[in-house]
């Protein structure tokens, strides 16, 4: 089986070749009719020398005297006065140099010399042809820089010098303002990209992939308004994306990606309606990027931010690859509308959530790919209606479940990777006849026998999972974690064929001991006698420390002890760590209302932060409540969490513009603001680096009251430190589909060298322990 580097470069080789000798036939309609033209004998005299250049040509037999028809002439067309206008020759095995003598054809206006081994420099007689309307020398082994007088060839429309091994900066192109090809794809181009680009409003494709420029993006590059294809992949570009290539409508291909560039994708994006590909695959990571036919990249790039929902209304938009970059927050639902999608990957990012139900309405999905994210969940079973996916890729993340119903009507799967997740029960046993990747280890199924339609076709495995010594693949068993391992997890039995946690709720993995937890569904908790059971009865569920998997960001990590240790202590620390999963705080019975039935919440916690510089306090740290966690690279602090979220801070600096009271207060923040909707004077030092004991208690009667109790004693006290009114109705705005909230701390230094732990943490939402 070819590797897949193999398989990319193939399929990269086939469509230039394509591509490139498309490009030739365009070039080979001769402006003449059917009548024979005879050549003119300069032109002949010519030809002869130019073959005597060309040793080993096959074809200058038929460009001596005896053919005086120029149509008889291999690669050769001339105009009505018989002069050549017209060199297309390829796959030739010159392993010469374009001769000086080029320019003797004074009246040439289309030259191609494509894949004939081509060596040496460019000759400065080539700029001696004003006529020149197409030059193509793709595919060669062409070296040196671009001849001094190329700004002179300022007929020209149509330039391929893809695939050799030119060099040096393209300033000299400047000029070439009636291009509508521009392709020097794959060689060794360098400086920046001149400003002048923008001056070239007749071009239709512009590739400058697999390069050494560097520098940024001109924003002038949004003034070539007839662009469709810009290429600007594998190079050293760095900055940001300019807004002004939301400009560029009729674009359908865009690629940035192998570069440096930063930021965010402009939310002037929304306006290319005309793209059909818009892909951001890290080019380091294990992608499937050479399955998409042109592809639009912006791949192996540190772009920020989350996925912008307004992509939904590109309505011909067939692929999204936004693989290893730096995304965050989670999946827009609304990319559910993008009905012609073929390809989604957002692979190899922090994101989080769940998988939207409407991603089931891409019904010609090929490739899904979230690997190497913080996703958590059930599949939704509206996967199940992908009967064309190809390819699903959901290896290491936090999804749990069954999801072997889903993968069963999967008919034309040819990769299943479900690695490193916490799926339960039976091994999917996809009815493919095309499967040729089958990786489901590291999880916790039990049970099920796979056989499939040709076994020696298909490599798999299904190590470290809980099967019994009946369960096997193609009949032959694997590698399984001990019994002790699975009855960590919630008290799983090796080859057990009953759902987990009594089939209404999840398992909760701590990565750290190894363990689990369940996790019970709204109106279910825990059987008193089994632990590992979830029964009717609650209106709620918990999470507390060492019971729940934790995500980081920052300077953050968890001790041994499991404390989290949010910043170490020196300054300009930003840290956040966020409980996983969620916890439900709407139930909705009835999906027509507004917000359901709101659950109440109690956090309590213990914290200590460390004082600062001659007793001067840093940030500060905060409990939140969120619909996202931080993006990789953003800001951590109340600020990087969102507009849905809620935050109570305990700060020990003054800030004035925030208007807070003083340097020792707790506030409760709204929105992700700084300036606290409501704050109070804390009754104790908090940054003298002892325990601190702190319970938050929301109560959604009575439009929302968040209560605030702070004491040194690990006892609740009667009176709260602060008492708020807060909706989490208005500022979590949830929905049916959208009820589930990230409970954590964030924490800032500042300048000062301050230091924030969390010592313990309990949060739940059950409603006999929020009743004491």
């Amino acid at each position: 089986m070819p590797t897949h580097a193999e398989l990319r470069q193939g399929v990269e080789l086939s469509l230039l070749l394509l591509l490139l000798l498309l490009g030739s036939l365009a070039c080979l309609v001769p402006p003449w009719g059917a009548a024979a033209v005879r050549v003119h004998p300069r032109d002949v005299s010519n030809l002869a020398w130019l073959a005597s250049e060309w040793n080993g040509f096959n074809g200058s037999d038929t460009w001596s005297l005896s053919y005086a028809d120029c149509r008889a002439m291999e690669g050769i067309r001339c105009d009505r006065d018989g002069r050549v206008i017209a060199i297309e020759l390829g796959l030739k095995n010159f392993q010469a140099p374009i001769p000086a003598m080029i320019s003797r054809f004074t009246r040439l206006r289309y030259l191609t010399l494509l894949f004939c081994q081509l060596t040496g420099p460019l000759p400065n007689t080539l700029c001696d042809l004003p006529s020149l309307v197409s030059l193509n020398l793709g595919g060669n082994s062409i070296s040196g820089t671009l001849p001094d007088g190329f700004s002179r060839l300022v007929s020209l429309e149509y330039l391929i010098l893809g695939v050799n091994r030119i060099s040096g900066p393209i300033d000299l192109l400047s000029s070439l303002v009636h291009l509508t090809h521009l392709n020097l794809r794959q060689n060794f181009f360098n400086g920046s990209l001149p400003s002048e680009l923008g001056n070239f409003t007749t071009l239709t494709v512009l590739n400058f992939d697999g390069n050494l420029f560097s520098g940024s993006i001109p924003p002038s590059m949004g003034e070539m308004s007839l662009l469709q294809q810009m290429v600007l992949s594998f190079n050293q570009l760095s900055g940001t994306i300019p807004d002004s290539l939301g400009h560029l409508r009729g674009l359908t291909h865009l690629a940035l990606a192998g570069n440096q560039l930063t930021g965010s994708i402009p939310d002037s994006f929304s306006a290319l309606d005309s793209l059909t590909d818009l892909c951001m695959v890290h080019g380091g990571a294990w992608s499937m990027v050479y399955l998409v036919p042109t592809p639009s990249i912006l791949m192996d790039n540190l772009l920020s931010g989350s996925i912008p929902t307004a992509l939904a209304s590109l309505p011909k938009l067939r692929a999204i690859m936004a693989s290893s970059n730096q995304l965050s927050g989670s999946i827009p639902a609304a990319l559910g509308d993008l009905l012609l999608l073929d390809y989604l990957s957002l692979s190899y990012n922090p994101m989080s959530g769940s998988i939207p139900t409407a991603i089931g309405k891409l019904t010609n999905l090929m490739l899904l790919d979230l690997s190497g994210n913080q996703f958590y969940g059930t599949v939704p079973s509206s996967l199940s209606d992908l009967s064309k996916l190809q390819y699903l890729f959901l290896t290491n993340n936090q999804f749990w479940g069954t999801i072997e119903p889903i993968t069963r009507t999967m008919r034309n799967l040819r990769m299943l990777f479900l690695s490193w997740n916490q799926f339960s029960g039976r091994l999917p046993s996809p009815a493919s006849s095309t499967l040729e990747q089958y990786q489901v280890d590291t999880n916790f199924f039990t049970h099920g026998e796979v056989k499939f339609k040709n076994c020696s076709a298909v490599t798999w495995t299904t190590d470290a999972n809980c099967l019994a010594a009946s369960a096997s693949v193609c009949g032959r068993a694997s590698t399984q974690r001990t019994a002790a391992v699975c009855a960590a997890f919630c008290g799983v039995e090796i080859g057990a064929t009953g759902p987990v946690c009594g089939g209404h709720g999840y398992c909760s993995v701590n990565a750290f001991i190894g363990e689990g937890e369940c996790v019970c569904d709204p109106n279910y908790m825990l059987d008193s006698s089994n632990t590992n059971a979830c029964v009717a009865g609650a209106t709620g569920a918990s999470l507390e420390s060492g019971s729940a998997y934790v995500s980081l960001w920052g300077s953050a990590s968890v001790l041994s002890n499991g404390s989290i240790l949010l910043t170490t202590g020196t300054p300009n620390q930003q840290g956040a760590a966020f409980a996983s999963p969620t916890l439900r705080l709407f139930h909705f019975p009835d999906k027509r209302s507004r917000c359901g039935t709101e659950l109440g919440f109690l956090a309590a916690f213990s914290f200590a932060m460390t004082p600062g510089n001659h007793g001067s306090g840093g940030e500060g740290l905060a409990f939140v409540v969120a619909a996202a966690s931080p993006g990789k690279g953003a800001s951590v602090g109340l600020g990087g969490v969102g507009r849905r979220s809620v935050g109570v801070e305990f700060d020990s600096v003054l800030s004035v513009k925030h208007s807070d009271p003083n340097d020792n207060h707790v506030g409760v923040n709204v929105g992700g603001s700084p300036v606290s909707l409501a704050s109070a004077t804390a009754p104790l030092i908090l940054n003298d680096a002892q325990t601190k004991h702190t319970w938050i208690r929301y109560d959604p009667t009575s439009g929302g009251t968040l209560r605030v109790f702070l004491s040194s004693d690990p006892v609740q006290p009667l009176t709260p430190t602060l008492t708020a009114s807060v909706s989490l109705c208005s500022i979590l705005k949830p929905t049916a589909s959208d009820s589930l909230f990230l409970f954590g701390f964030v924490a800032l230094s500042g300048s000062q060298p301050q230091a924030h732990t969390i010592l313990s943490w309990n949060v739940t939402t059950d409603a006999t322990t929020l009743a004491i």
